[in-house]
């Protein structure tokens, strides 16, 4: 599946416009199947009814159940009542493309989900007008809860979107009050699920500037301007389009408006998360390397001493401070170091290696023989150790897994269910047994 992933529009005219609609027409033909926008559509009614038509006439229709729309603060706070409560006319037409789109929506609350084939994408958007800052009321609290648990898998990422970026994460994050006064609340609420990519607009930085961002809870992913970049590179249309499979999430860095690639700026977050390891790495009943945990901890926990050197006012890219990046490529190279010796760790301690003759294939009767014995099965190949073709049992029973990994230069291909995968050299999968044999 291939995502494209803009935010912060904030249409006010024929310029705006123009940027909307050639950057999607692009995303589309450079193979988007699904679309996320992450808020602040336009500052007024008439703005906002404009950018989401453009949306709706240029991104397939086919495709309309596979589109996340959210709004920002500039869409919430204009005709927001006394009472913070939301313009009833704002909250006609959003659920009105909600509609068009068969996304479904709630009462009492203004958060959305849908699922966009076997990724869960959530969408937070504020239940009340406020300035700057978002508000999820206690309908949304208890609907987050109920929505994060849903066919939740800790080796399947759960997108949650929202518009203002956690506190104490990206550069220039706490500008004009940061994320807001459940900041902590729902920090505290994402540790339980540590596969989250969470996707933020709202404060304008440019490529260059923008870092992804690894977290307990999972990774923070910050999404540039699509009209009103403030730093970095400022050119119109920037977005990403994101390209999924099970070994990775590929996020390319795109001038959308102009149809240019920007892969300088390209970033791969490879599966499972170091957030994901480092909790199997808690749930062991023996670990006797905490230091690959104290190690997970320090890189998770990065964070500026000041993300806000002028205050409000802050504009500038790190350098122009002289602050560094905090996490800059080195870091990120860091971390899917320490993700393979966790990874290495982990299947040493929970799995069972089954034994390779060097050429031979890997039978079901094998396989089920080995089942029998061990709940957990790993499958490491190698130049001299590699087999050219694994048959994968009928299920006997629940949670049973069978991990292969392959380090060798020939081809393997994996038959089960009547499917076949082929794997090469760095690949990996994981089955588990769930009724049927079911891919993580």
């Amino acid at each position: 599946m291939i995502i494209g992933v803009i935010s912060d529009i904030h249409q006010n005219g024929k310029r705006e416009n123009d940027i909307l609609e050639v950057s999607l027409k692009n995303m589309v033909n450079n193979g988007a199947t699904a679309l996320i926008m992450a808020g602040d559509i336009g500052d007024y009614h008439r703005d906002r009814e404009k950018a989401l038509s453009i949306i709706t006439n240029c991104f397939p229709s086919d495709f309309h159940n596979h589109m996340m729309l959210m709004l920002g603060n500039h869409d919430v706070r204009t005709g927001a009542k006394p009472d913070q409560s939301l313009d009833p006319d704002l909250v006609g037409l959003y659920h009105k493309h909600l509609d068009k789109f068969g996304i479904k929506y709630y009462d009492n609350m203004m958060c959305i989900d849908a699922w966009f084939n076997e990724y869960h994408v959530l969408c937070l958007n504020t239940d009340l007008g406020l300035k700057d800052k978002m508000y999820l009321n206690d309908n949304s609290i208890r609907w987050l809860k109920e929505k994060l648990a849903e066919n939740s898998d800790i080796h399947k990422p759960i997108f949650v979107v929202t518009h203002q970026p956690f506190n104490s994460s990206h550069w220039r994050a706490g500008l004009f009050g940061g994320f807001g006064d459940q900041d902590e609340i729902l920090k505290e609420l994402f540790n339980e699920y540590p596969q989250i990519i969470m996707l933020n607009g709202h404060i304008h930085n440019g490529f260059g500037v923008i870092e992804f961002i690894q977290r307990p809870f999972g990774t923070l992913v910050e999404i540039p301007s699509l009209t009103k970049g403030e730093n970095g590179v400022k050119s119109d249309g920037p977005g990403w389009l994101i390209k999924t499979s099970r070994e990775s999430l590929v996020f390319e860095a795109w001038d959308f408006f102009n149809n240019k690639r920007l892969d300088q700026y390209d970033q791969t977050i490879n599966l499972p998360q170091l957030s994901v390891l480092a909790r199997e790495l808690t749930e062991l009943e023996r670990n006797d390397r905490n230091d690959l945990l104290t190690n997970a901890s320090i890189l998770m926990n990065k964070k500026y001493l000041n993300d806000m050197p002028d205050g409000n006012n802050t504009v500038k890219e790190q350098n122009y401070y002289k602050i560094d990046k905090i996490y800059d490529q080195k870091t990120w190279l860091k971390i899917d170091e320490l993700r393979h010796e966790i990874i290495d760790y982990l299947d040493e301690k929970s799995f069972h290696t089954f034994p390779i003759i060097n050429g031979k294939d890997i039978t079901e009767e094998a396989l089920r023989n080995a089942l029998n014995e061990q709940n957990h099965i790993i499958i490491k190949m190698y130049d001299g150790g590699w087999a050219s073709k694994i048959f994968i049992p009928s299920v006997v029973e629940e949670n049973k897994i069978i991990k292969i990994a392959t380090n060798a230069g020939y081809q393997t291909h994996v038959y089960y269910d009547n499917k076949e995968v082929v794997l090469n050299r760095g690949d990996a999968l994981t089955l588990t047994t769930k009724v049927i044999w079911h891919e993580l």
